[in-house]
């Protein structure tokens, strides 16, 4: 008698599924990766053994389960969403692997085979996961990485998680963040009435990116709610919205009228006049709206939690970390003041959310050494009952020229399961994206993560700035070398699994070999060192750059356009 589930190859499978476009889905992915698998192909004799798909609500948020019953296998999830998680989460049972959207690894074995009795059952301990790495923007592969959040920019989703992959969590408005000028737009009111804007140094203001309203009026209150009204209409499956500060160049945007003072001193921070204001918001609208959760932030001036007013029940605060990025937030002296606001909100707040920040602000190709901290945050987050996670990276368009498809993988990992396997998940990430080049590449992140070691850096700092001091010119060399036996070895072959190229893997390399000639580039170092090429160096890379994808420099500057040669 056999002690296992088991197909064998070129054999036939029933595909049993509910009525509705996502399990649909579902199956034609269930049976492209059991026939890219095996061989196997849909039964259509009833005798056959059956995979059912099903949903069980009961479930925590997209939980799925696994579950063999005598010839049958059971795929629940607790939506939709969460079926096309167990289909994925068979796949790679049987050992595929989805590292990016152009990166997959599906092996060929002789057979199928689940253990008799299996009954696995998998859940996050986030019920958003949302990554704002433009590598992950593709909704297969946001599906196959169980990342749930849509993210909006001047109304248009990012990620297009439609029902045909499970639908998404996603904002109502035209942003999911810094609303406060949309709901009160300045050139609409500012002229006729000043007082809806901040008191700052005796005058009342509106500048753009120095300034929020004045939360105490309420005639303020009464258009934002109205404003936001209008949004939820327009938008009915939305179950998040965001009503939340500007963003600012300066800490100090806050209204400092009388009563916007007398609120914050009397809550000991200037985050009381916004959560007072906030969940003004909330109760008025919840009788309309009771299913939709108010968002706001917990950035700059009202990073640290009110002494007195708790957020209401369906209020959401998302806490915005900053400080050390080369070390994580529970360790560093640096995040103490990250880490004390997380703990603070937690104990007042029912749904805390984090804005994380995992890229460089002032260069996208400044090589970023932060791995060493992702999981540490990630799980310091779960042990302070965050319930959503938003990991910013470079969402703009284009692709990272330095690791940020290798940083999207463990993340979105990470946020499934914080305790991911993050050292056995990098050595196959390696080895499948660079192929014969990963050893190479390996060395490289070992070699800038030691560097960092001692060293504390933001979230906004340059090549040159972070990398000068710390790379010799004998450093400078050998990583040099280091690169080019990397994409050497990539191309030549090597040990490249079944389905990806050596030429994919060398354009990897090359990719993300950018960030070190970036460094070279911004500190004048190296081949940039002499003034007669620098132009004609600087011409050349940013050719490179747009050859390989990479058309972002920062959040706000594209990668300049050179005419071929």
């Amino acid at each position: 008698m056999s002690n296992s589930w088991t197909l064998q190859r070129d054999t036939a499978v029933r595909v049993l599924r509910p009525e509705g476009a996502v399990y649909e889905t579902a199956a034609a992915q269930l049976l492209h990766y059991l026939n890219a698998l095996c061989g196997i192909t849909e039964a259509r004799s009833q005798s056959a053994p059956a995979i059912i798909l099903r949903t069980d609500p009961s479930m925590p948020p997209d939980a799925f389960r696994l579950v063999v019953r005598g010839s049958d296998l059971h795929l629940v999830g607790q939506n939709g969403r969460g079926v096309l998680y167990a289909v994925f989460a068979l796949a790679e049972r049987f050992g595929c692997r989805f590292f990016a959207h152009d990166t997959e690894v599906i092996p060929h074995p002789a057979e199928l085979s689940l253990p008799d009795g299996l009954d696995v059952t998998e859940a996050s301990p986030f019920a958003y996961r949302d990554l704002y790495w433009i590598g992950t923007t593709d909704p297969l592969t946001a599906v196959k990485l169980r990342i749930n959040g849509t993210g909006l920019k001047s109304g248009q989703h990012i990620r297009h998680l439609t029902a045909e992959v499970g639908g998404g969590i996603g904002y109502a408005g035209p942003h999911f963040v810094h609303t406060f000028d949309l709901l009160l737009p300045p050139e609409k009111y500012f002229a006729e009435h000043p007082e809806y804007y901040a008191l700052i140094d005796g005058k009342r203001t509106a500048k753009h990116l120095y300034s929020q309203p004045c939360l105490s009026n309420p005639d303020v209150l009464r258009i934002m709610i109205e404003g936001i009204r209008s949004w939820l209409r327009d938008n009915p499956e939305a179950r998040l919205v965001s009503v939340s500060q500007n963003d600012s160049f300066v800490i100090g945007s806050y209204c400092t009228c009388p009563a916007c003072q007398a609120v914050n001193e009397e809550e000991g921070a200037p985050s009381g006049s916004l959560i007072r204001f906030v969940n003004a918001v909330a109760e008025a609208l919840e009788p309309e709206f009771p299913e939709v959760t108010f968002d706001t932030l917990a950035y700059q001036y009202s990073t640290q939690p009110p002494k007195l007013t708790h957020p209401r029940h369906n209020v959401a605060i998302r806490m915005c970390t900053g400080g050390c990025s080369s070390h994580p937030i529970p360790d560093c002296a640096n995040n103490a003041g990250s880490a004390d606001a997380i703990r603070g909100w937690s104990q007042i707040c029912r749904q805390l959310y984090i804005w994380d920040y995992t890229t460089d602000f002032a260069q996208y190709l400044n090589p970023y050494p932060n791995f060493q901290t992702l999981q540490d945050n990630i799980r310091f987050f779960r042990d302070h009952n965050v319930c959503g996670v938003f990991e910013q990276g470079n969402y703009n368009e284009g692709l990272s020229g330095e690791f940020g498809e290798l940083r999207a993988y463990q993340l979105a990992n990470l946020l499934w399961n914080p305790e991911f396997d993050v050292e056995s998940g990098t050595e196959s990430f390696l080895n499948a994206y660079y192929g014969g080049g990963a050893p190479y590449v390996r060395q490289y992140l070992t070699f800038i993560r030691d560097k960092v070691r001692d060293v504390h850096f933001n979230l906004v700092i340059s090549a040159a700035a972070l990398w000068n001091d710390l790379i010799s010119d004998e450093e400078l060399t050998m990583l040099d070398r280091l690169w080019a036996d990397a994409y050497r070895a990539a191309r030549e072959g090597g040990d490249v699994p079944d389905g990806i190229s050596s030429a994919l893997c060398a354009a990897h390399v090359e990719r993300s070999g950018l960030c070190h000639r970036w460094f070279k580039l911004d500190a004048k170092r190296g081949e940039f060192s002499y003034p007669a090429r620098f132009d004609a160096l600087c011409d050349l890379f940013y050719r490179d750059c747009r050859r390989l994808g990479v058309t972002r420099l920062t959040e706000g500057a594209n990668v300049p356009w050179v005419e071929a040669q």
